[in-house]
């Protein structure tokens, strides 16, 4: 279902963001998935290799980890070289990981899914030219014949790793195939991609410049395995390839057999099960310890005896831990000292036929101790007094109220401290309470009926883990005059926004890709009124003049609720929603308001909009052109502080222009006064596309993806996303193309999506 306007049937989907129904979303049917692997390795750092040397460097940008089938989807694939980092626990590039992100990154290691109960044993980087979908030990090869020679084209590498694998002009390999299954299975391949991992690990300064002959080696070494009868569908079976001059132009192979030391899953589950049955650890309480058998844990044909070393990071928690013989004993102890997630790793050393040490493997047991967490208390002599304050409110039907509370003394925490307080609810129709962020709650609004005392008024306090609520007395409402219905402040006149949707309103789907458009809607009568989008919407705003799938909506208790009845998929669906005003947005432009729209009973998110009162507002930020001067190339929005719930205004500049290297945009986010990074924009934004008719590249078609960097300028920082269009040939004038800015779906209540349009002229300005 494509997302068209708030009035559609779709549209309902579009108040709650519906990922599904935006093309320009990074689900799996319309971005790209990107799959890592010689088996599929989950967890692996996929990286853009700007540099293109083979190893990621802290300053190159983090793509996202794998998923246990090798998998990571993109919005948009950037053009620069793919790589896949593999990590391992406790080493090098883990820990640099850890420096950047510990909250991501601490205990995170790449399993490579043919040995799916242990870590994997080398930290090692596999590259993939920009064309592929797919970075394997094989493609590996490609990406190096190409960086060694950059006169070199991609098919010319191709043709050489071919010849190097035994395939031939007539019977090529598919080289950017999954062979691990599938269609494209291919067991042999999968084979000489084991042994490459494992040479490459061995040789590190060397690899890279023998590769096609490393690769040649390895599937003579399958060839010769095939021949000779053995199981090379065997994951243990692991031949190395080591040069014997190291030093020459030329490999002197050797190969060494090798079984792959490996974890017995049934004595790693045993040890796991009985962890996990063990009782909660409590920090502050005690813990009666625990024996793990871990006899048989590891296993290797090249060794008959394999020793186990012993780490972990429970060292100050007060549990002790060591090895004795075939067991990982916990030792008991009267009080547990620290909480936190903690780590026992085993490792074992693997070994080639020849006794030589290849590699460590290990296998991580996780043990979780939990902080005493005790929940707030109400302070019952404040809550005393707070109702006795309450009690002398007067309220009458009609009559305008306001009242406020400070209740910051009416909880205590004994271990922490309150981290919210909110007023959940007043039981008393046209009265609202709102808590604002000091524990100061506002009580106010004007009672539409009379009524005894006894109403309630709820306010909880939470200390990050426990919830406390307590509800306060209401006083009688008097009888008054019954007040005339009040408005709403979005009743009664046409607003206009801006939506990233790719239905464009012509029942063809040639072009149905997401792109910015002006919306419009009106709410008057009990009836939700819009436009019917078409092409026109690119650039202007229409009239909302049409009520579609019995749209209506009511006001209760100051709350805006519009419903939608649609059919989808031959079911008749009905869905409302809350148009929150969360504030003015005088600021953009005179007239404005920020409106966050809410699912009603839906698990859906909701979504942050601004809601123009004038359609040249909106339509400024939609009828750029390339070559506008900067004055015209820019618009404000609110940009997150540093602050919880405290918005900045920031500019947002954005440029469309050809140099001598080709065509590229950029959008630039600024602060004035103020700092403000791609540290940000990744919390709050998931991806940045430019998308339009004619953008089409061997990898995706309608969208370009962006990359964040921080730039410095004079005294400040500002983050700027860069879209690299040197694939694109031309682009045609008049035709108009969409920066967007695709909230992270945690966010999408707090910060609004980005939406410009900028139309080609042939010229562009970038000052």
């Amino acid at each position: 279902m494509n997302k068209v306007s708030l009035l559609a049937a779709s549209v309902a989907i579009a108040l709650t963001g519906c990922g599904g129904s935006d093309s320009g979303s990074s689900s799996a049917s319309n971005g790209v998935v990107i799959t890592g692997f010689d088996g599929y390795f989950k967890n692996a750092v996929v990286f853009e290799d700007t540099n293109n040397n083979g190893q990621w460097d802290t300053q190159e940008s983090i793509l996202g980890l794998t998923d246990e089938k090798g998998q990571l989807t993109l919005a948009a694939k950037p053009g620069k070289t793919l790589a896949l980092q593999t990590l391992v626990p406790n080493g090098a590039k883990q820990k640099q990981l850890i420096a950047l992100d510990a909250k991501k990154y601490a205990g995170t290691y790449t399993v490579d899914m043919d040995h799916p109960s242990q870590a994997m044993a080398h930290e090692i980087v596999f590259r993939a030219p920009s064309s592929s979908n797919v970075i394997s030990p094989i493609t590996d090869l490609v990406a190096i014949e190409m960086a060694k020679d950059p006169s070199i084209t991609e098919e010319d590498a191709k043709a050489n790793v071919n010849k190097a694998l035994g395939g031939s002009e007539e019977a090529p390999i598919d080289l950017y195939s999954d062979f691990v299954e599938g269609a494209t299975k291919n067991a042999e391949l999968h084979k000489t991609a084991q042994i490459l991992t494992e040479s490459k690990a061995q040789n590190p300064t060397n690899y890279e410049k023998k590769a096609t002959e490393f690769a040649q080696a390895a599937n003579q070494e399958v060839d010769r395995l095939v021949a000779s009868g053995e199981n090379i569908n065997d994951p243990s079976l692991r031949p190395v390839i080591t040069d014997s001059t190291p030093n020459s132009d030329n490999l002197a192979p050797e190969t060494v057999v090798n079984n792959k030391l490996t974890v017995n899953e049934t004595v790693e589950d045993a040890a796991e099960d009985k962890l996990d049955k063990l009782p909660k650890i409590v920090k502050g309480a005690a813990f009666d310890g625990v024996e793990l058998d871990i006899e048989g844990l590891f296993k290797d044909k090249d060794q008959s005896l394999v020793s186990t070393k012993l780490t972990h990071n429970l060292a100050g928690t007060g549990i002790e831990v060591e090895q004795v013989g075939n067991l990982i004993v916990l030792h008991p102890t009267a009080i547990v000292e620290k909480s936190g997630d903690f780590e026992i790793v085993l490792t074992a050393q693997d070994k080639n036929s020849n006794g030589d040490v290849l590699s460590t493997v290990s296998t991580v047991f996780e043990i979780e101790i939990e902080s005493a967490n005790l929940p707030p208390m109400v302070v019952e002599a404040e809550q005393a007094r707070l109702q006795s304050i309450v009690d002398g409110w007067y309220l009458q039907q009609g009559e305008l109220f306001e009242q406020t509370l400070d209740v910051s003394g009416l909880f205590q925490d004994k271990d922490g401290q309150i981290t919210d307080y909110s007023a959940d609810y007043v039981g008393i129709e046209g009265l609202t309470a709102i808590e604002d962020g000091n524990a100061i709650i506002t009580i106010k609004g004007t009672p539409t009926k009379a009524g005894e005392s006894g109403a309630a008024l709820t306010i909880s306090a939470t200390d990050g883990h426990t919830a406390v609520q307590i509800a306060l007395s209401m006083p009688e409402v008097k009888e008054g005059v019954t007040p005339p219905p009040t408005a709403h402040p979005l009743e009664g006149k046409t607003w206009y926004y801006l939506e990233h949707g790719s239905d464009d309103g012509d029942d063809n789907d040639e072009f149905d890709y997401s792109r910015v458009w002006c919306e419009s809607i009106k709410f008057e009568g009990g009836v939700v009124y819009g436009n019917v989008r078409s092409s026109e919407n690119r650039t202007e705003c229409t009239d909302a003049d049409t009520q579609k799938e019995q749209a209506t909506y009511k006001v209760e208790n100051g709350r805006l609720i519009a419903t939608f009845q649609f059919e989808e998929d031959g079911e008749s669906l009905t869905e409302s929603f809350e148009v929150d005003v969360a504030g003015n947005a005088d600021e953009l432009a005179k007239g404005a308001k920020t409106i966050v729209q809410r699912p009603i009973a839906l698990d859906e998110k909701a979504e942050r909009y601004t809601y123009f009162a004038d359609a040249a507002n909106a339509e400024s930020r939609i009828q750029v052109k390339s070559d506008d001067s900067y004055d015209k190339r820019f618009g404000y929005i609110y940009l997150p502080a540093e602050q919880d719930n405290v918005y900045d205004l920031g500019m947002v500049s954005f440029a469309l222009v050809e140099g001598s290297q080709g065509y590229k945009a950029y959008i630039n986010f600024d602060v004035e006064g103020k700092d403000f990074s791609c540290d940000t924009i990744d919390e709050f934004y998931k991806s940045f596309t430019f998308s339009g008719n004619d953008l089409t590249t061997p990898y995706s078609q309608h969208y370009i993806g962006g990359s964040c960097n921080t730039i410095t300028d004079e005294e400040y920082d500002y983050a700027s996303i860069y879209f690299d269009l040197s694939q694109i040939q031309s682009l045609d004038v008049k035709n108009i193309y969409s920066f967007i800015g695709y909230a992270n779906d945690k966010n999408a209540e707090y910060i609004e999506a980005v939406k410009f349009n900028i139309e080609w002229t042939g010229e562009g300005d970038n000052e």
